[in-house]
């Protein structure tokens, strides 16, 4: 489960920090439609054959179809503009570009419902959101749109999947015929009425353990990305969150302030808690699970949190056959697909993965793929992602910030040669590099701003500022070589 007009980086919700005089979010929008086939590629390069997208507009529901003859992209299955009761303000006037759809009256709501149809909605999804300081009684107030909504959608033979992250909404919306919650229940521990209440009306839960905390690391400038996902995300917003607290210091200083406060962390350790305790609830009462990260949002990248999701289902209590279950068939089922994938089985859509070892025995295996069969075609993982020459400059940069000698050498070939410009060897080969970057693991305060970056053809020309080495920054300039997709050749300047 993910959100593709959401980046996953810095920028991407205006509703929750404000960046938008240094990057417009129509600029945004346009970056993500231009990467999507990027993050699909990296989606299928990790074995996710299929996702799920909880969230769209018109013009993505439009674009999802120009994947689905491509080998390399999953399958994808999409909602609408999301059906809500409250549109935050950057996303009011963007048209075909707004994921959101105001509920106001029940005819209205069936009218939106009726609009996404023309363009084939997979499902549609309800954002129910409740802001009035009695819970309860905002959500029985909403409660008639959010069941006109259903009614609607299942006249079409269209399966809804609903935002409801409290109990009493949550609840609501089952017993109003939802299909398929999209978050876990984070207000209350669950009682056993709840879940048999889902378990008889067959509901699908994907309990997104990781998102809300990976607001709290990313906004309080304390996420820190292991070597998997410097790897796998894709390398421009992942920069964007390792080098926050830019663009805007002041603003974000009051995040940090926000997100360091003994109330904040408080509060984040008791909604992780009781996600998890409610994770294991349902899993042990016979609710089907699916696995989903809600990747786009703050933090929580495409891709490459996956296998995050994974660790927290484990810490929740979940065996390996259950997570398997959980990230196959279960989520074909969440959107009424189970007959047609999410299984093998004659004449199911032929997507697998070859494993070097069994995830039976540690869940980590997930991660040992020697081939990707996705839509009937084998390919190797390492076929799939195309990383352009400022891919991997970044890629590099975004590891040296993060403190990661491991995935800082990816990018590089095996027989880098670095020099000092104009001609002067200083080293040559990973082993060497290795040994000589030691200080980017021991240098506590090391970070290098990008300051400029030129890109001609397989060069890419760097202006960095680099501070860690003293009171004041040091000023370089690096010029990358790429060939045959790793880097080749850096010439470095004072």
């Amino acid at each position: 489960m993910c959100i593709f007009f959401q980046s996953g980086g810095i920028y991407t919700r205006p509703d929750v920090i404000d960046l938008r005089k240094f990057q417009p979010h129509e600029k945004e929008l346009n970056w993500v439609h231009n990467n999507m086939e990027d993050f699909l590629r990296r989606y299928s390069s990790i074995g996710i054959t299929s996702v799920i997208d909880v969230g769209a507009s018109y013009n993505f529901l439009a674009q999802r179809d120009s994947f689905t003859t491509k080998t390399y992209a999953p399958l994808i299955k999409m909602t609408g503009p999301l059906l809500t009761t409250w549109v935050p303000e950057p996303y009011k006037g963007l048209e075909k570009e707004s994921p959101f759809a105001m509920m106001e009256t029940e005819e209205g709501v069936r009218q939106s419902v009726r609009d996404q149809l023309p363009l084939k909605t997979d499902f549609i999804k309800i954002w129910y959101i409740v802001l009035d300081k009695d819970l309860e009684k905002g959500a029985r107030k909403n409660l008639p749109l959010v069941k006109a909504a259903i009614d609607e959608a299942h006249k079409h033979k269209l399966r809804v999947a609903v935002h409801a992250t409290q109990r009493i909404t949550a609840q609501q919306a089952v017993e109003a015929g939802a299909d398929f919650l999209v978050h876990s229940v984070d207000d209350e521990i669950v009682s056993k009425e709840f879940v048999q209440l889902l378990k008889k009306n067959k509901t699908v839960l994907c309990p997104t353990v990781v998102v809300v905390g990976n607001y709290d690391k990313a906004l309080g400038d304390k996420y820190y990305f292991n070597t998997h996902e410097l790897s796998v995300a894709n390398p421009v917003t992942v920069g964007s969150i390792l080098d926050f607290p830019q663009p805007d210091t002041a603003l974000a200083a009051k995040y940090i302030g926000a997100m360091s406060s003994p109330m904040q962390i408080k509060a984040g350790q008791t909604t992780d808690s009781i996600m998890l305790a409610n994770l294991k609830l349902l899993i042990d009462g016979g609710v089907t699970i699916a696995t989903g990260t809600d990747a786009g949002n703050i933090g929580t990248q495409h891709a490459s949190s996956y296998y995050e999701e994974l660790k927290a289902m484990k810490l929740a209590g979940l065996s390996n056959w259950q997570i398997l279950e959980a990230s196959t068939i279960n989520g074909a089922k969440a959107v009424g697909e189970e007959k047609q994938w999410g299984s093998i089985a004659k004449d199911k859509l032929a997507n697998m993965l070859v494993l070097a070892k069994n995830p039976l025995d540690d869940i980590a295996n997930l991660q040992t793929i020697d081939w990707v069969i996705n839509k009937g075609v084998p390919m190797k993982p390492s076929s799939l992602v195309h990383n352009t020459p400022a891919m991997l400059a970044q890629q590099q940069l975004n590891a040296y910030n993060a403190h990661d000698l491991e995935a800082f050498l990816e990018p590089y070939a095996e027989d880098v040669e670095i020099y000092n410009f104009p001609d002067k060897l200083e080293m040559k080969g990973k082993a060497e590099m290795r040994k000589n970057y030691q200080f980017v693991t021991q240098v506590p305060k090391l970070h290098c701003n990008l300051l400029n970056r030129i890109v001609q053809g397989n060069m890419v020309i760097d202006q960095e500022e680099v501070f860690g080495f003293g009171e004041k920054p040091v000023y370089a300039t690096a010029i990358y070589i790429i060939e045959e997709g790793k880097i080749k050749k850096v010439y470095f300047q004072q």
